[in-house]
Parts: structure tokens; C-alpha cells; sequence
């Protein structure tokens, strides 16, 4: 079976739309915790993603388009949002198997390798208050499911969100936030928050 370029496509962009629509609140998290900008450098990643994915169509080379869309969101400047967020999606761009089987093994594939480069960059884990805290429960989801995508990214969505949601209670290990200790305390980390709008984008993308 053939791999499905539109797919993809719809995938990123709902993931990217449900990021953008949300950077007011982005923005008010990272008043709280960090310099405020993290809002911002949401709302350019997303419009990168937007501008480089509006030309893919069925003929599109998935591997070229995620390897050119990285390299687009490489020149996006705006703290350590933007290389995070970057070093995801080259993940997904390195483990683009233009000889997967399906559709859905693709997806699974891009969603793994992107968890693995994030973990290499970030060298985060649960507990330290980011966004790892939505994306490796999300992973894990993922990982094992043996369910249907449509079925493993609703599930991933909501395991990235009751990731996100447990950051509210967690003292912060980077980032400015690191640095006012337990007044972080209530307040949940901007960037965990960021892909847990990321999944549930993947998961009404799917279903488009």
C-alpha cells in the first residue's frame, strides 16, 4: 500500500493549528515561568510548518518534505523552544521510511524517531517539569498500542495531556523557571503544554 502524502499532511497541520490557536495561553504559562516568549516561538514554528506543508500533495516525497520543513524551522530563532521543537521534528524527518509498509507504520515510525532525537537533545525526563512530561507518556502510547492509529493518537493525546496537567506540581529542572523555585509550584510548564496540543492535533488530523 502506498504511503499517503495528504495524510501526513492533515496530521501536521491540525497538530500545528492546535498549537497556534493556542499561544495566548502559551504565552500567560511563560510570563509565569519563564521570559515570556515561548507564545511567540510557537506561533513562528507553526507558521513555518504551515508555509512549507501547503504544496505537499499526493505525489509528495514524505522523507524530503519533513527533512526541507526541518530545515525551514532551523532558522526560527526564539530561546531553547525553537531547537527543542526543532530536534522533534528532525526526528520525524531521520525516521521517515519511504519503504514502510502503511500509512500508519509511517506515522508510528516518524513519532518514535522524534521522541528519540528530543530525548538525545534534551536529555530531560519525567518529573523535571517540560514538555517531556506530555511527549514520553505520549511515546509510550504509541509504542505499544496495538489498537488502530486513529485509536493510539486519541489515547496518546490524553496521556500527553494528564503529563502535562501533573507539571503543575512539579519544581522546575530548566529553564528560567529552574530558578524561582517552589512559586513555580501550580503552574503548569509552557512547553509540556505546547505538545499536549501537539497530540491531540495529530489525533483530529487523523480523523480528517
Amino acid at each position: 500500500m502506498p504511503l499517503e502524502p495528504l495524510k501526513i499532511k492533515n496530521l501536521l497541520f491540525y497538530a500545528a493549528r492546535e498549537i497556534a490557536d493556542h499561544v495566548d495561553i502559551l504565552t500567560d504559562l511563560d510570563c509565569v515561568l519563564g521570559d515570556g516568549d515561548h507564545g511567540t516561538t510557537m506561533k513562528k514554528l507553526t507558521h513555518v510548518i504551515f508555509d512549507q506543508i501547503d504544496t505537499w500533495n499526493e505525489t509528495t516525497d514524505l522523507k524530503a518534505g519533513l527533512e526541507s520543513l526541518n530545515d525551514a524551522l532551523e532558522d526560527v530563532s526564539g530561546g531553547s523552544a525553537g531547537p527543542l521543537f526543532g530536534a522533534f521534528i528532525y526526528g520525524m524527518a531521520e525516521a521517515a521510511d519511504p519503504e514502510a509498509p502503511n500509512t500508519d507504520a509511517f506515522i508510528k515510525n516518524i513519532l518514535l524517531g522524534a521522541y528519540d532525537e528530543f530525548f538525545v537533545t534534551s536529555k530531560a525526563i519525567v518529573g523535571d517539569k517540560s514538555m517531556m512530561d506530555a511527549i514520553f507518556p505520549a511515546t509510550e502510547v504509541i509504542r505499544s498500542s496495538t489498537a488502530d492509529m486513529k485509536t493510539a493518537l486519541e489515547k496518546a493525546a490524553q496521556a500527553a495531556r494528564a503529563g502535562s496537567e501533573k507539571t503543575a506540581g512539579m519544581l522546575a529542572k530548566y529553564g528560567r523557571a529552574r530558578y524561582i523555585g517552589e512559586r513555580c509550584l501550580g503552574h503548569q510548564d509552557p512547553g509540556s503544554v505546547t505538545f499536549a496540543y501537539f497530540y491531540e492535533g495529530l489525533a483530529k488530523g487523523y480523523s480528517a
